[in-house]
């Protein structure tokens, strides 16, 4: 990352930028003795109405210089992330350039 992308994550690494997650889970039956357990398929992230293309592309950046810093069995161990919804939270106060205000229409 170069210096002004650093700067510019600076100004969003907080949880308020970060999409919501809900885990979504399966039913596995077990073979040998039939009982059934419930097991984590995948996360569930829910957009956020208010996010700029450009925090979402620097969010994305992000996650896959994550993964690839992963180990192979970290990452085989991970679990999927899908989209599912849109996210209620306000938007926070923030730079121009990641936050949507409700009058802006670009993105």
């Amino acid at each position: 990352m170069s210096a002004t992308q650093r700067q510019y994550a600076s100004e969003v690494l907080y949880m308020d930028y970060m999409s919501s997650e809900d885990s979504d889970y399966e039913e596995i039956k077990d073979p040998i003795t039939e009982e059934r357990e419930r097991k984590l398929a995948c996360y569930i992230t829910k957009k956020l109405p208010w996010e700029k293309t450009s925090l979402t592309s620097l969010k994305s950046r992000l996650d896959r210089a994550y993964d690839n810093s992963l180990s192979s069995h970290a990452r085989a161990m991970s679990k999927p992330r899908k989209v599912g919804g849109l996210s209620t939270r306000p938007a926070p106060e923030g730079p121009s350039w990641a936050v949507r205000q409700p009058d802006d229409e670009t993105a």
